[in-house]
Parts: C-alpha cells; sequence; structure tokens
C-alpha cells in the first residue's frame, strides 16, 4: 500500500487549481448565447452585425419589438447577430452592490447589501454596420441612483452611445450584521 507523502501536496493543489480554473473559463464561454434575427439562410459574419451583452449590468429586452428567439424576456449573456440597418434596442438595468457600515460604538463593522433596478426600460436606437460587432453595456453611478446605456463598436474600438442619465430604484437587501467584524480594544 502506498503511502501520501506531504511532498505531494503542492502537486495536487496544482492539479485541482488547474481543473476549477478550467472549469470556471469554460462557464465563462458558454454564458453568451448566440441568436439570429433575421429570415433566410445564415450570411456570412461580414454581411451582418453582432449586438453583444455580457450581462454584467445591462439586459437586452427586445431588438426593434422582438424578443429573442428563445421566449425568454431579458438574458444576460446574449449574441443577437442581425442585419445591417437601423435599430430600437430595449435594454434594462440591474445589479447589487453593498456598502461597508460601522457599528453605534464603533467596534465593529459590517455589510449592507443593496439591488438596484432600472425604473423603466430604455430604448435605445442604433445604426449597424455589416461586419461589425457592438457591445451593450453600462454605466451606473450608485451614489446617484442613476445609470447610462452604453455602446461601444468594437470593431472600431469607439463609443457610439452614451444616454441618460435614467434613474435606479435602490432596494436594501440585507446585511450580516449577526457576523460582523469586532476589533481589538
Amino acid at each position: 500500500m502506498q503511502r501520501f507523502a506531504i511532498g505531494n501536496i503542492p502537486h495536487l493543489l496544482s492539479i485541482l487549481s488547474s481543473v476549477v480554473l478550467t472549469g470556471f473559463l469554460l462557464s465563462c464561454t458558454m454564458d453568451l448565447r448566440s441568436y439570429r434575427l433575421y429570415q433566410g439562410p445564415q450570411l456570412p459574419s461580414d454581411q451582418t452585425a453582432k449586438l453583444i451583452s455580457k450581462g454584467e449590468t445591462i439586459r437586452i429586452r427586445s431588438v426593434n419589438g422582438r424578443k429573442i428567439p428563445s421566449g425568454k424576456n431579458v438574458l444576460p449573456a446574449v449574441a443577437i447577430e442581425v442585419l445591417p440597418g437601423d435599430y430600437h434596442v430595449t435594454v434594462s438595468f440591474s445589479a447589487s452592490s453593498l456598502v461597508m457600515a460601522y457599528g453605534e460604538d464603533g467596534r465593529y463593522r459590517y455589510n449592507i447589501y443593496y439591488t438596484h433596478k432600472s425604473v423603466d426600460n430604455v430604448d435605445v436606437a442604433l445604426t449597424v454596420e455589416a461586419g461589425h460587432t457592438y457591445l451593450v453595456t453600462s454605466s451606473h453611478y450608485y451614489e446617484t441612483s442613476s445609470w447610462y446605456p452604453v455602446v461601444r463598436d468594437e470593431t472600431d474600438n469607439r463609443k457610439i452611445l452614451k444616454e441618460g442619465p435614467y434613474p435606479l430604484n435602490k432596494i436594501r437587501t440585507g446585511d450580516n450584521r449577526q457576523s460582523r467584524i469586532r476589533y481589538q480594544d
């Protein structure tokens, strides 16, 4: 029977971390779902445009009033293939944040958690060109409870749209006061 040696621990840790890292990278790449929003046969990428949302804070709700073919109302991470032309893309915002707070006597700290959601959906108008990829994203300012839809032409590396500000609802969702961190005297 082979005995476990302490010297094998670094080797086992490197194998374990490689497996975890590979799983994480695969899960990140599989989250982006692709959909085609035009009729007819699949066209080459130089004849179409792509709208991409990585779903960090912004959600594409519809394109020209059409929901994604899967029937889902909102997809967080999506690549939508469209023909060149003018589009109205309806988007919304959703994110979470935390704020560190201090106890009444200043001897401990804890986190307060918030959810931020757009008050209304926002329609943004875009003109897309063949062969281009457009990243639909956002910027936000929790201090003023506002957000801005942003669209970047990734092919030309330029910002083509920033609208707003639009209001956010800020909802306190809880805290971890019970597991607070005490300071030493």
